[in-house]
């Protein structure tokens, strides 16, 4: 838990360092949303936006720095597009369907807690926004993730969780990540409603759950946020909170989307040498959600339901996600 302490310090002294945010974000992911409390059990992510920075380059700052530093790679164009570093914080708890036992149950999933750090470019225009970083994070008892999820179950009045002493871990955790989001087009009616689709993919080179995946999205609202990906619990991460104050106004959305992911590793597969787990190569995933905004506050409820990413089970994964945004 210490180690934790620890990241979230960096993420402060971070922010300010590198120029005035201007959006934070909390999201939280729980299958008790959905009345269960298995497999997937909790997940945490702070992110933080800083203020968008364009023709980098005439311009000085930190952003502009690693815009120039990156402009050779796919759609950094440091004199055409906005550019926005970000951080990230994210927690994981993965529990075994019965989380009142207290010795391994070896036809099941372990107990798995995994935190790392996020740090990332994004540049955008009005159709594409492009993103790469890196992350490094741990996995085991110095995640904390087992005091994490103990604190949620007692807020919720959920059983306490009984086999963190089987863990898996400590190992370090690293890795670097590419997302490509693009807006086929926004259209607005007469009647001031709108309509939008778009897709993302992106590629996850890491040590834990390395992965590439792809989607499509379609939402309908009133004067919808700016930014590129409504998925906030998913491919989105940190990009779908780009832009998303850049439209005034209170507005509202309604959103849809279907995704597709490639399982390159699994870190559970390969280190949970006493558990029979072998993972899919393929996993398929639909998400639904709605979302209300004004200039200052954005709040997401999304619903996540996917195929089961072990071979020889057939059950649906399925968690719900609340996000709270603030412009600041």
């Amino acid at each position: 838990m210490r180690a934790l302490y620890g990241v979230v310090a960096l993420v402060g002294l971070l922010g300010p360092a590198w120029g005035q945010a201007d959006t934070l974000g909390f999201s939280w992911d729980n299958d008790l949303f959905l009345g269960q409390d298995k497999n997937y059990t909790n997940g945490v992510r702070f992110s933080w936006v800083g203020d968008g920075k364009n023709d980098c380059e005439h311009n000085g700052g930190a952003t502009c720095a690693v815009a120039r530093t990156l402009d050779p790679l796919p759609g950094i164009a440091v004199g055409d597009e906005h550019h926005a570093l970000t951080v990230s914080l994210q927690q994981i708890m993965i529990t075994p369907s019965d989380i009142e036992r207290s010795t391994p149950d070896y036809s099941d999933l372990p107990y798995v807690g995994y935190s790392n750090l996020e740090l990332g470019l994004f540049s955008w225009d009005q159709r594409n926004l492009f993103g790469y970083g890196v992350r490094a994070g741990v996995v085991g008892p110095d995640s904390g993730a087992e005091n994490s999820l103990k604190f949620v179950h007692r807020v919720v009045g959920s059983n306490e969780p009984q086999g963190w002493d089987n863990q898996l871990g400590p190992d370090a955790i690293g890795g670097v990540w590419f997302l490509h989001a693009h807006r086929l087009f926004r259209h607005t009616g007469d009647n001031g409603y709108q309509t939008e689709l778009g897709t993302a993919w992106g590629v996850d080179a890491n040590n834990f759950d390395g992965n590439a995946q792809a989607g499509g999205f379609v939402r309908f609202g009133r004067n919808l946020p700016g930014n590129f990906i409504p998925d906030y619990a998913g491919i989105g991460t940190a990009g779908s909170l780009v832009g998303l104050f850049d439209h005034r106004g209170f507005g509202w959305e309604l959103f849809l989307g279907l995704a597709g992911q490639y399982n390159g590793y699994s870190y559970i597969e390969e280190h949970g040498d006493l558990y029979d787990i072998k993972a899919r190569d393929f996993t398929g995933a639909a998400i639904g959600g709605f979302g209300v905004r004004n200039d200052g506050f954005s709040f997401t409820m999304t619903l996540q339901t996917s195929t089961s990413p072990l071979r020889d089970s057939n059950d649906l994964v399925s968690f719900g996600n609340l996000s709270f945004m603030w412009a600041i």
